[in-house]
C-alpha cells in the first residue's frame, strides 16, 4: 500500500472538506485552513491496486485514495486531520507503518515550530519528527482536554438551558455588555490578551516578548471575531472564534481579569458568542482547556460541553 504526500488541489477541496466532516470538531483549525484556499495543505494518500492482466493495466488502475490531511500554517504550526492514527483498523495500521517514511521525508524540508492537534494524531506525528534524518525533540508538550459542543446534546440540554438562563439573569444590568471587539479595544484589551497569554499559552521556558504578543493580538483584532465583556468603560473579559470552519468553531483565548473572577462573567461571554454564532449558521463549538484547571472545566460544562479527548501542543 503505497502512501504518498501531495498538495492539497483545488479541484479537491470539497472532496477534503467531506473527508474531515466526522472530524472536524477537532480539527476546525485545519478545515479553517482548506476554506481559505488550501494553499498550505497537504493530502496523505495511499494507493490501491486492483488485479491487472500486465504492468500497463496495472499502472493504469491505479488510485489514490484520501487517507488523511495536514497544514502546516505560515511554515509554523501544524494542523492535521490523520484517522488512522487512531488505529481501529487493521487499514489504519498499515497506513500508520507505510506514511511514516514519506511523512518523514516530507518534515525534512518543512519542519514545523508547533504540533497542534488531538493525542493520537500528535504522538503519531512527534514519533515521526523524533525519528527523521534530522531529529527533532520536543522542547515543551501542553496538555488539554479538548471539549465539544454540538447541535445535538447543546441547548436541547434543559440543565444547559437553565444554566444559561441563570447567566443572563446574574448578569442582566449593572453595565455589563458583550461588544465584537475591534481594534479601537486594542490599548484596553491588550492587558487581558497578556495575561491570557502567559498564563494559558506560552511556556514559561519561552523566550517571548511582549511586543511580540502584541503585535500578534493586533493582527487578530483585525481579523475579527474577538468579543469582550465590559463593565461601564472596563473590560473585564474576552474570548474569540480562535478559527472557523464549514460547520464548527474553535473558542480560545477566554480570558477574565482576576477581580472578576468565580461571578460567571467568562460564562456569560461564552455563553453570547455561542448565540451570536449559532445565528450565523455555527452548529458545533470546540476548545481545549488545561487537564488541571478544574474551574474552567466545570464552566464548559455547565454550558454543554461534553469533553471529547485529550488535544496537545507540541512546541520545537
Amino acid at each position: 500500500m503505497p502512501v504518498v504526500i501531495k498538495p492539497l488541489l483545488a479541484q479537491r477541496r470539497e472532496e477534503a472538506l467531506l473527508f474531515i466532516q466526522p472530524y472536524e470538531a477537532e480539527c476546525v483549525n485545519l478545515a479553517q485552513e482548506i476554506l481559505r484556499g488550501g494553499d498550505n495543505c497537504w493530502c496523505v494518500f495511499y494507493t490501491e491496486l486492483s488485479q491487472a492482466q500486465d504492468a500497463r493495466d496495472q499502472e493504469a488502475s491505479q488510485t489514490l485514495t484520501l487517507g488523511g490531511l495536514f497544514a502546516l500554517r505560515k511554515k509554523r504550526s501544524l494542523f492535521f486531520c490523520l484517522p488512522f492514527a487512531k488505529y481501529k483498523s487493521a487499514l489504519d495500521k498499515k497506513l500508520c507503518n507505510e506514511a511514516q517514511r514519506p511523512l518523514a521525508e516530507f518534515f525534512e524540508s518543512h519542519e514545523p515550530f508547533c504540533v497542534n492537534g488531538e493525542a493520537a494524531g500528535a504522538l503519531y506525528l512527534k514519533n515521526i519528527l523524533r525519528h527523521k534524518k534530522t531529529p527533532m525533540q520536543p522542547s515543551v508538550v501542553n496538555k488539554y482536554f479538548l471539549l465539544t459542543r454540538g447541535a445535538h446534546f447543546g441547548l436541547a440540554n434543559n440543565s444547559v438551558a437553565t444554566n444559561l438562563k441563570g447567566l443572563q439573569d446574574l448578569n442582566a444590568g449593572g453595565g455589563l455588555r458583550v461588544v465584537p471587539a475591534t481594534i479601537a479595544d486594542y490599548d484596553s484589551l491588550l492587558p487581558l490578551e497578556l495575561g491570557y497569554q502567559r498564563e494559558e499559552v506560552v511556556p514559561q521556558s519561552f523566550d517571548i516578548s511582549d511586543a511580540a504578543l502584541s503585535a500578534a493580538f493586533k493582527r487578530e483584532l483585525e481579523q475579527g471575531f474577538t468579543f469582550a465583556l465590559f463593565d461601564g468603560q472596563r473590560p473585564i473579559a474576552k474570548a474569540r472564534l480562535a478559527a472557523i470552519g464549514k460547520r464548527c468553531a474553535m473558542l480560545g483565548g477566554v480570558y477574565t481579569i482576576p477581580s472578576e473572577r468565580k461571578k460567571g462573567r467568562a460564562a456569560f461571554l461564552v455563553s453570547q458568542m455561542i448565540q451570536r454564532s449559532q445565528a450565523g449558521g455555527i452548529c458545533g463549538f470546540s476548545l481545549y482547556a488545561k487537564q488541571q484547571n478544574a474551574a474552567a472545566l466545570a464552566l464548559y460544562k455547565s454550558l454543554g460541553f461534553e469533553p471529547l479527548g485529550e488535544y496537545l501542543l507540541v512546541y520545537y
